[in-house]
């Protein structure tokens, strides 16, 4: 099991430096698209590694997680549709 926690977490970060370097040179500004991007990298290694065993405190984090990502989402599509 601990072998799946450290690949889940070397993916993860691997996708964050990749997300926040590129996000970087295009001169990005917005903590919200930050935050974005470093949620989906999280469910993008979850998804590939799937560990075997996930504690109520993963599952809390799972459900808080995309609680805020389609806050984040909604707020876009609020500012797309005022505008």
């Amino acid at each position: 099991m601990e072998r799946r926690v450290s690949i889940l977490l070397v993916v993860y970060t691997f996708l964050v430096v990749i997300s926040v370097i590129s996000l970087y040179v295009l001169g990005e500004r917005r903590a919200d698209v930050y935050v974005s991007l470093n949620i989906l990298a999280y469910y993008i290694s979850y998804a590939i590694i799937r560990p075997s065993y996930t504690s109520r405190a993963v599952r809390a984090l799972n459900i808080v997680l995309f609680v805020l990502f389609a806050i984040i989402v909604a707020f876009r599509i609020y500012e797309v549709l005022v505008s």
